[in-house]
Parts: structure tokens; sequence; C-alpha cells
């Protein structure tokens, strides 16, 4: 068996690898194919593995297995227990709890135990989306994919070494490395499928990432043995070639790899442009490209590789949350940042437990349980900042989440106004969601008709009043809610829309139909206005010219014809229609914009305020189509939140300092307090 020797330009490899993830992550347009340093990383990671455990001196499986992993995890886990340990304290105190860092806390929990890319393919969390981008912990996603790794190749390895010395190096030992291939293969092709059907699975699942770890362990087993001294001029012109061949793969890839083509096709290139570098065990170090990658600076940080990787993203994600990253010298900070704390911990946190003189003495399975001790310990440190952030936050939303989160549940009530208790039963419906309030033990009869809802998100964030409205006057009712799959919005026919939406439309109305009773009533609740932005970025256009274009104003008309033919449906049925009318909207998230610490941040256009008459211009469009719907059908009617909301010539996200509204347009716990008396007074006056 051949020992292995280091190769410095391996290390190299490793720096150009994490500088295109750091440069991607900071600024996707300077390098937009800079994401595949990580798959870089994985065909380095199977080949440098699977040579530490060729020549492992272990002679039992036993000895075999735990020396692998008690190195493993003195590589692994004390650099990454600290990154997320301090990263868990600094999301708590300036991280806002909201939809866009829902999964960071569950991300955070599962990377200790090296399945953070679960949790992130079971919640579709794909890499290139918004959410993603705000977790701090996305990038535990590739750590988790080689760690799971590490479970099946060890014993993969042991019994190619075992057969390997029972056949004293004959050619039947190739059956291990067959069986490696079909793995291989099998992992690519469910790969491929993957990429178009599931692609979140096919980016984060261990499963269709084996085959690039996979090829790097391969190389390094069938090349162990390859000379070149015997070998032929065809054969060595071709290994002079191929170093040239893989650099110019990564740089194709490097600068036009595409996002929603990944990892098939544009993986392939950078696994194939890793390998061709690597060459193999036994190859030619002089050649001109080799050498680039081992010198001095980029061993350096080849070295350090890991620190960098680490802490890079965190970095990034926490200047996202508070000051920005948008300007140069912010994104060099950002880098100074990244340099400074890696050097720290690689120099006093990874380097220290990975090669301390004691440690490395302990017996293999006395160092697997004192790292796994360490990893307990940081996930209890971590589910203890989690559990208490209202304690130790700095941000107002953390800190007051009854003000700012629109639960299932009305905040601040008076138990003497509610006459049932109620009970919430949950449910999926047509690709959608119910929530279904039920009173129970109400102190009298009521008299109120059932109410069903039907909308989008908006529906949702009136889940306060609806169980309040319950409580005090024992309707049932039921609230059907899509995401971005709203209902009647006056800008486009109803089913112009996503075919999961109309899917889930068609079935909602349909049971609407089939369930409810005359004299029922049927509230809209949707966005029916242009967005100034998303809660991560202001979105690049003029709202007043996508309501006001002929494009706009065509769609209007067909959507109106739309409305009339659903309108009578209910109608017909003797249902009572209540249309919302258009909401307050602002440019900036509230929940991103209202502690010291990130008030500045340039999402936070308009300083949570909007002129009212430019509102009042945006939704007169749909004001229009409402009162032309009620002029026609007489048991149609709007109720309009927006006097309340807006009772001066400025619109403001907060009132007496207490938010209104979350994000630009969905309200706030406290916004529900606010409109409930006006949505009750509604509702009784139609009775």
């Amino acid at each position: 068996m051949n020992k292995n020797t280091y190769r410095a330009d391996i290390d190299g490899m490793r720096a150009i690898a994490v500088l295109s993830v750091m440069l991607y992550h900071l600024n996707a347009d300077w390098l937009p194919g800079g994401f595949i340093g990580v798959d870089i990383f994985f065909v380095i990671s199977g080949f440098v593995v699977t040579g530490a455990l060729v020549n492992s001196h272990a002679t039992t499986l036993l000895n075999f297995i735990a020396d692998f992993y008690a190195n493993r995890l003195a590589r692994i886990m004390p650099a990454l227990i600290v990154m997320l340990c301090v990263t868990a304290l600094l999301a708590t105190l300036f991280i806002p709890r909201a939809w866009l860092s829902e999964l960071s806390e569950r991300t955070a929990l599962f990377a200790f135990l090296g399945l953070s890319n679960w949790v992130m393919q079971h919640h579709n969390d794909a890499y290139f989306a918004p959410r993603a981008e705000f977790n701090p912990y996305t990038h535990t996603w590739s750590l988790g994919v080689e760690e799971q790794f590490y479970l099946v190749v060890p014993m993969l390895i042991f019994l190619w070494i075992h057969n390997y010395r029972a056949v004293q190096q004959s050619q039947q030992h190739w059956w291990v490395i067959s069986f490696f291939f079909l793995l291989c293969g099998a992992s690519f092709i469910g790969c491929l499928y993957a990429t178009q059907t599931y692609p979140t699975a096919a980016f984060y699942f261990f499963g269709f990432r084996f085959w690039e770890l996979g090829l790097g362990s391969l190389l390094y087993l069938v090349s162990l043995n390859r000379t070149t001294a015997t070998a032929s001029r065809l054969v060595c012109t071709i290994q002079n070639i191929l170093p040239w061949l893989g650099v110019l793969l990564l740089i194709l890839t490097f600068l036009f790899a595409q996002a929603d083509q990944f990892p098939w096709p544009w993986a392939v290139p950078a696994v194939l442009g890793s390998l061709f570098i690597i060459g193999g065990v036994k190859t030619n170090n002089q050649s001109p490209i080799r050498r680039f990658f081992a010198t001095s600076f980029l061993v350096w940080i080849g070295k350090r590789s890991y620190s960098f990787y680490l802490w890079h993203w965190p970095i990034y994600v926490l200047l996202r949350w508070t000051t920005g990253l948008h300007t140069l010298p912010l994104q060099i900070t950002a880098l100074a940042g990244t340099f400074v704390i890696a050097m720290f911990s690689y120099r006093y946190v990874e380097t220290p437990l990975r090669h301390h003189v004691h440690i490395t003495r302990w017996h293999p399975l006395l160092r697997i349980t004192f790292f796994v001790t360490l990893t307990a310990l940081g996930w209890w440190l971590a589910q203890y900042l989690f559990t208490n952030s209202i304690y130790y936050s700095f941000s107002t939303v953390t800190r007051h989440s009854s003000d700012w989160h629109s639960s299932n549940h009305m905040p601040y009530t008076n138990p003497a106004e509610r006459r049932c208790q109620v009970k919430l039963q949950h449910y999926f419906v047509g690709g959608g969601q119910e929530f279904r309030y039920v009173p129970q033990d109400c102190r009298y009869q009521a008299s109120f008709r059932n109410l069903h809802v039907l909308g989008d998100s908006h529906a949702m964030a009136y889940l306060p009043i609806f169980e309040q409205f319950s409580a005090e006057t024992g309707t049932n009712i039921s609230v059907y809610a899509f995401t971005s799959c709203s209902f009647i919005d006056f800008r486009r026919p109803v089913f112009d829309q996503a075919d999961d939406c109309n899917k889930f439309i068609q079935t909602i109305v349909q049971q609407i139909l089939d369930t409810a009773h005359e004299g029922d009533f049927v509230f809209l609740p949707s966005l029916r206005i242009e967005r100034f932005g998303d809660q991560w970025s202001t979105l690049e256009r003029d709202v007043f010219i996508s309501m006001y274009n002929p494009e706009a104003m065509k769609l209007r008309l067909l959507a109106m014809e739309d409305a009339k033919q659903l309108i009578q449906l209910f109608t017909d049925k003797k249902l009572q229609i209540v249309f919302e009318a258009p909401k307050p909207i602002f440019k900036a998230p509230p929940f991103r914009c209202a502690d010291w610490f990130n008030r500045h941040n340039p999402i936070c256009i308009g300083n949570n305020q909007q002129p009212r008459i430019e509102l009042e211009r945006l939704r007169q469009p749909i004001m229009a189509s409402m009162y032309e719907i009620v002029d026609k059908f007489s048991s149609v009617s709007i109720w309009n939140p927006f006097p309340l909301l807006c009772p001066d010539a400025v619109c403001y996200a907060f009132k007496d300092k207490r938010p209104l509204f979350f994000d630009g347009d969905h309200l706030s716990a406290y916004g529900n307090t606010v409109l409930y008396p006006s949505f009750k007074i509604h509702f009784e006056k139609l009775l």
C-alpha cells in the first residue's frame, strides 16, 4: 500500500473553491458560477478522505471506523460548534422573528447533527431563494452532505482494503470499485432526473450529490497503483493536457453556470474539471497548473479554507439583516471581518483541538465521546438562546411579538366580551390551507350565520379578527387561504394564475357552494394592488405604470367579466359577499426597519410612511371595479379598512409606536385589534 503524500496543489484548489464561494455570496454578478466552489470541495473531500482511509493502520473494522470518525470529528466539529453558537447568539440579538427567518433556528439545531440539508430540502427552501439568503446557517448544508458521505464511504473502503490485501493486489479487488461506480451512476441519474422534477432535493439531498464525492474517491482508488514510468507517450500527453482542460472547464463554469440548471448540467464540468486537475495519486506535480495551485499564497488560504467557509456566510447574512451589504465599503467590511474571525478560528479553535498533543493520544472511542459531548453542549446552548430570545434580543419584533405576529388568536382580549370558547381546526385543502374556528361552550345561542373566507396570505393575516369574531358571536368561520393566490383581485381573470392556485380556487369555490347555507357570508380579502416590494428587496418597477398601463386596463376588463360570473354563483346560492377594500401598502417592511441597528438598511425606504394621495390613486381602479360589482349585485358590500389605518394625509405603518403592519402590506397583530371593531360593526349591519 502506498503512503499518501501531502499535495500542496490540492490546498490551492481549496483556496480557489472558497474564494469563489465568498465572491459569489458577496455579489453574484462578480462571479455568476461561484457557487460551484462547493462542488470542487466535494471532489477534493472524496479524494482526500479516501486517501486517509486507505492509509489507515487499523487492522479491525471497529478500530478502522473509530479512528476515522475520531479524526473527522476533530477536524469538523470544534470550529463548527463555535461558529454555530456565536452565530446563534448574534442572530438572537439582531435577527427578528419572521417568515424570512422562520427556518434559521431549525437549520442551526440540525446543523449540529449534520442534517441541515434535510431541513432545507423538506421545506423547499431553494439555495438561490430569498429565505435561504437570510438564513445564517444555509451554508452548513454542504457539511451535512459530506458528513452523510462519511457514513457510507468507510465501510466501502474497508471492504476494498480487505479484498485488496487478500488477493495480493490482483484484479479481483475491482468488484468493490465496480460497486462504488454503480452507486455513483445511480446518484448521477437521480440527480439528472431530480433537477427537473424536484430541484430543491436535487440540490440538497445527499443521494443526489453522492456522485460528486464518490468520483473523488474513485479517482483515488483507480489511480493508486498507476505508474507513470511505463506509460506510453500518448498517455503522458493526455495526462499533461488534462489539468489545462480542467482549468478551462472550471473557468467556463464560473462564468456561465446557471442557477436554474443546477446540479444538472452545470455540476458536471465543475466535477470533471476538479478531477482533471487533481489527476490522481501518482501524478505529475510539475505540471504548470499544479505548480500554480501550489503557490504559497493559495496554499495559505487553502489551509484555512474551512474557517473561511464557516464564517463568511453568517457575517454576510448578519450584515444583510442590519446595515445591508449593498455598497463596496460594506462588502470590504464583510471580507475583512471574515478574514479576522476566520484567522482567529483557525488559530485558536480549529488547529489546537485537532492537533492537541494529549487529545491525539486518547483512544479513538474516548475522542469520539469528547467531541460528541462538545456537540451536545453546543446544541443545548443554541437551543437555550433560541427558546429565550425574548429576553436577549435587541429586536422589538422579537421582544414584543404579541404586537407584531398575527397568530391564530386575538391578543389583548377581554374575557367578558367572549361568549364562547373557540376551537381551532387546521386542514390542508386543495393544495392550500383551511383554518376552521368552531365556537364551543357558548353562554347563550348566537344568531350569526356561518362565515366563509377565501383569499391569499392576507386572509391569514386576519386570523386574530376571525378568532375574536367567532368567540364574541358564536359564528362558525372557515378560512381558506393559499399564499400568493388571490381571489377576484380585479387585476386579471381569476384563473389566470398558476395551476396549483387555479386548482385551489376551483376546489374551494365548489366546497363553499356545497356546504354554505342561505344567508351565509363570504368574505374575500386579497392583495389587489401592486406592491412596492417584498420582505427581502424593493421591486424595481413603477407600481403606478403597472396599474395604469393599457395592458393592465385590458386585463381589468376581462377580470370584471370573470368576477361577475363567479359572484353570480354565490348570489344564486343566496350568500352575502363582502369584499375587503385595498389597505395601505408601504415601500419597506416595518419588521426589518423598526430598530436602531437596521433602520438605515437600504430596504428601509420611505421611513415607514406613505402619502395618502398616492395610495388612493393606486387603489382607485380597484375601488371602481368593486363599486361596479356592488351596483350590479345587491348582496355584495365593501368593508373598507383604509380610513382606520390611514386617517390623515400621510399613512404610517405605526400607531402610537406600535406596528399596524408586519411587512409592507400584511397586518400585524396590533393592526387586527385596531380594525376589529369596524369589522364586527360591518357584519352586524348586514344582519
